[in-house]
């Protein structure tokens, strides 16, 4: 194609085809200027939101709303920009006429596509943390100046209470969350607590904090135990030394024990020749039988010797009773201590007073006190070895106490460290709510409000001629050209040369006829071809 059109053939089309470019410019021309110039003008009210830093250091108080302000503008954008949103906005400026037909949806799309949002940034390098946005601009446009300036300061007001709304909200429910994330810790820190309380109480006589004071009680009972044995041992030693006494009548020689020994060995000596119904033994047994009752103790040291022995009784009950007192212990000890003291009196006031046999009263009283003291003293030593085995029990269990004890400890701890943890948060998130409350963090101020256009933004008339009159002449050069390659015409010697393979001779001036009178600043640059017959007139 570049080979077979030049500029000279060019000419010769526009020369020949003059009329197929001229009239399609003479049409487009005045209807394209004339449409441009019945456009109904549009005015755009614009105003300009900054994006404020922190007032206060970040050092102190950190905001807990950390999107950027790129993030943060394009997410209130599409709240704002939001169906019910823009149909609100659109009735209570009534942005389109009451009678309009348009629905919607078609209302809508026209709000959002008259509705713009662009953003300031600056460079801020490839380290930094935050998005460079300093500030964005809100537009609207419509037909009306008056309407364009109303929704878009609208439109500001709603990006700036949408931001107040946003941080707080957030600021808020970070509060919020870490309020319900510390009173969770709260009850598990108190269950815990109250695990330990339960299991201490439980386990009271394990604890290891006690276990140097059952190891000292254990030695403490373990030295009683001791003497206790060493006590009984010297009693029962001289409990058989008077039996021994008692029995070998160690005493006067006419005493009522020997005197009972003789009458004894008669009884045995007639009873090896006679019937037990012999008058004789008969006699000797009565006889022997006086002798015992006078040697009997009276009825005092008896009924001393049965209160003794209802005291010890009585002792050894309460001993026994779990939920006795000390006081109630040392009370019957006393009690016991003083039946005792009280028997012991008794045989040294009947033995004063002149008793026939005063050793065997003696010794017999004797052996009741040891047999009363070796019984308190044994009844001491299964109590002794009780608490031995109570003390032995605590003392093994404790490590295995110990153990779960520091294992409810370790939970305590931990859980309790995570509590002071998110008690720091909800401090801090506390202090970012308030921030943000205040108008301190970062935030949207009103740089530039939008103000009443007072002239048309757009359409730029005198571009949209200029594009129409290009359009125009480019239509009209398209015409020319497709009828040209519509019809088999010769263009001029490049295309003569390319059809005969040889260059023209001599190239002579096209000569039109009076019918054929072409344009002269046209008809200046047409040729014809010298050594070609018979060609057309408008070749």
């Amino acid at each position: 194609m570049g080979d077979e059109f030049s500029l000279e053939d060019v000419l010769i089309i526009l020369q020949r085809r003059f009329w197929f470019f001229l009239i399609p410019v003479l049409v487009i021309v005045p209807l394209g200027i004339l449409t441009v110039m019945l456009l109904p003008p549009k005015y755009t009210a614009k105003g300009t939101i900054l994006v404020e830093s922190q007032q206060i250091p970040t050092e102190f108080v950190r905001s807990t709303v950390n999107a950027y302000a790129q993030e943060r503008i394009q997410t209130i954008r599409q709240r704002v920009m939001t169906r019910n949103r823009l149909l609100q906005v659109a009735d209570k400026y009534t942005v389109f006429p009451r009678n309009t037909r348009l629905s919607e949806s078609e209302r809508v799309d026209l709000m959002r596509s008259d509705l713009k949002v662009a953003l300031i940034t600056i460079d801020r390098g490839q380290r930094s943390t935050k998005d460079g946005t300093i500030a964005f601009t809100v537009s609207y446009t419509a037909r009306d100046p008056a309407k364009a300036y109303l929704v878009a300061n609208e439109f500001m007001t709603l990006f700036l209470s949408e931001d107040v709304r946003s941080r707080t909200a957030g600021a808020s429910n970070t509060t919020e969350f870490f309020e319900l994330e510390a009173s969770k810790l709260r009850a598990e820190v108190g269950a815990i607590e109250s695990r330990i309380s339960n299991f201490k109480v439980e386990n009271s006589d394990a604890l290891p904090e006690h276990l140097n004071m059952h190891l000292d009680m254990l030695e403490r009972a373990t030295r009683e135990l001791n003497s206790t044995q060493r006590s009984i041992e010297s009693l029962e030693e001289e409990k058989r030394f008077l039996e021994t006494q008692l029995v070998s009548n160690v005493g006067p020689e006419n005493g009522l024990s020997q005197e009972l020994l003789r009458l004894e060995s008669e009884l045995a000596r007639l009873r090896g020749t006679y019937l037990d119904t012999y008058p004789e033994i008969k006699a000797k047994r009565d006889e022997i039988a006086a002798i015992k009752r006078q040697m009997a103790p009276s009825a005092d040291i008896q009924r001393l010797r049965t209160a003794l022995r209802d005291a010890e009784a009585a002792l050894f009950s309460i001993e026994r009773t779990d939920a006795a007192s000390a006081e109630e212990i040392a009370a019957s000890e006393a009690v016991v201590e003083a039946a005792r003291d009280a028997l012991s009196e008794r045989i040294s006031r009947e033995t004063r007073n002149g008793a026939t046999d005063i050793s065997g009263v003696q010794m017999e009283g004797r052996l009741a006190i040891i047999e009363n003291r070796i019984r308190m003293l044994d009844r001491s030593s299964d109590g002794l070895r009780a608490r031995i085995k109570d003390y032995e029990t605590r003392i093994g269990k404790t490590p295995t106490v110990e153990r779960d004890l520091a294992g409810l400890t370790r939970d305590y701890e931990n859980t309790f460290q995570e509590y002071q943890e998110v008690r720091g948060k909800q401090q801090d998130a506390q202090l970012a709510e308030n921030l943000e409350e205040n108008r301190q963090a970062e935030k949207f101020s009103i740089l530039e409000p939008a103000l009443r256009p007072d002239r048309p933004t757009s359409p730029d008339r005198m571009k949209l001629s200029i594009l129409v009159i290009f359009l125009a002449f480019t239509a009209g050069g398209g015409i020319g050209l497709l009828a040209e390659l519509l019809s088999a015409t010769i263009r001029g010697r490049n295309h003569v040369s390319n059809l005969v393979d040889e260059h023209p001779i001599a190239v002579i001036p096209y000569i039109p006829g009076h019918k054929n009178k072409k344009p002269a600043f046209l008809s200046l640059f047409a040729q014809r071809k010298i050594g070609v017959d018979n060609l057309p007139e408008t070749a």
